[in-house]
């Protein structure tokens, strides 16, 4: 499973729509062909009552499991997701910049 999932990297702290645009970036991708690949999407896996840490944590246990990343355009303004972007680089993940 490591090498056939991608995971989904944006902002969701601060976003209130954040499900809509992960939803948005799932569909994305599953059109781009990905559709065969097991797709993390970290905005379903977090319970929204957990502190940030837990929710971090958790999403780097979900992504050192996937090859591939998908980065958001908002992935800069976000902590969570600048961490997660040093740790794909880190751990020499195939990262991909969506751009939608």
């Amino acid at each position: 499973m490591k090498y056939k999932s991608i995971y989904i990297s944006g902002k969701i702290t601060g976003d209130p729509n954040f499900e809509a645009k992960f939803r948005k970036a799932e569909q994305y991708l599953i059109e781009q062909g990905w559709n065969y690949w097991y797709i993390v999407n970290p905005a379903k896996e977090c319970n929204q009552k957990w502190p940030w840490w837990l929710c971090m944590l958790k999403d780097l246990w979900m992504l050192r499991k996937c090859g591939f990343i998908a980065m958001l355009p908002d992935w800069p303004q976000s902590r969570g997701a600048r961490i997660e972007h040093e740790y794909a680089i880190w751990k020499k993940k195939v990262i991909i910049y969506i751009n939608f």
